[in-house]
């Protein structure tokens, strides 16, 4: 082959390349786009919403948390914020723990998204408050029920969609 063909080949071959990555591009994107719908379908479908009675009340199970955690919190008006935690260990949630010190999951960007921050939520206690997660599914919440029912806590299961 002399130069000037071997040049043109290498021209053809380089077109020939680009066509195929632009193909690949927009084959990758057209699956990144299903796959982002499938996975939001999923969600949708996979959603739990799942209720539950307590002291005559029906909650999902955040609200249930927080409302379990309240009347613990009433019924025993000296507990510290370390004896709650104790008490709800981290590991009945995961990663973010039943409670935090207020304080402290403030330093959070995300605490409104994690936390029961409104003030009738905020649970006050001799030695400081304390926010209740609000981050609970199929997955984490039947440790905290298991918890509670040791502390003499009724908890029904009513309805699950």
């Amino acid at each position: 082959m002399e130069y000037n063909e071997l040049i043109l080949d290498m021209l053809n071959r380089i077109v020939k390349l680009e066509k195929e990555v632009e193909l690949l591009k927009k084959e990758k994107i057209s699956s990144e786009v299903i796959s982002k719908e499938t996975f939001v379908e999923e969600r949708t479908v996979q959603r739990d919403k799942t209720r539950y009675m307590f002291n005559g009340n029906v909650y999902l199970k955040n609200k249930l948390v927080l409302a379990v955690l309240k009347d613990y919190v009433s019924k025993n008006q000296n507990i510290t914020c370390n004896e709650l935690k104790t008490d709800f260990d981290k590991s009945l949630q995961g990663s973010i723990g039943v409670v935090e010190y207020e304080y402290i999951a403030k330093q959070r960007k995300d605490y409104q998204v994690r936390f029961f921050e409104k003030e009738d939520e905020i649970l006050r206690l001799v030695d400081g408050n304390m926010l209740v997660c609000s981050q609970w599914g199929i997955l984490n919440i039947s440790n905290f029920i298991k918890r509670a029912e040791q502390l003499g806590y009724k908890i029904e299961q009513i309805a699950r969609e």
